[in-house]
């Protein structure tokens, strides 16, 4: 039987900055897919929860209520942050001006205003499920490998 590995406080606050580097970067890609096709995208949602649990697995959070936790977080804060930077450009594209400028000019309270219009009941539900889902393959206990010979 092997001994479980230490985990190094310095390797899991490593492991946090990445799922969360991960979920602002999974919900850019996600604004840009939506705005590229016309659509929602809420499929990459759930790419999204796949990205942000294997990050946190293999930064030592494998199997614990702590990393379901923060995969269940991060997956949302990816889908709010992506529903943010959609609202943007929406108004963006509404007025002619860039994302940026848009951002400058609307500021946060008109920014946060748009997205609660724009979100339906079905979004939410596939935010909920990819939450669900980021959380569980964390949870997940890893398997052992057979012994080499």
């Amino acid at each position: 039987m092997t001994e479980p590995q230490r985990r190094s406080r310095l390797g899991l606050w490593l492991g946090v900055a990445t799922a969360l580097m991960c979920a602002l970067a999974g919900g850019a890609v996600w604004t840009v897919l939506a705005l590229r096709t016309g659509r929602d995208a809420l499929w990459f949602a759930f790419v999204c929860a796949i990205v942000i649990a294997w990050a946190l697995r293999a930064n030592g959070f494998s199997g614990t209520r702590i990393g379901a936790g923060l995969a269940a977080l991060f997956t949302a804060l990816a889908w709010a942050y992506a529903q943010c930077l959609l609202a943007i450009g929406d108004v963006a594209q509404a007025l002619g001006l860039p994302l940026r400028d848009t951002l400058l000019r609307i500021g946060a309270d008109f920014a946060l205003a748009v997205v609660r219009g724009r979100i339906s009941p079905w979004q939410t539900a596939t935010c909920v499920v990819a939450m669900i889902v980021a959380a569980w393959l964390v949870l997940r206990e890893t398997t052992p490998s057979p012994p080499k010979t």
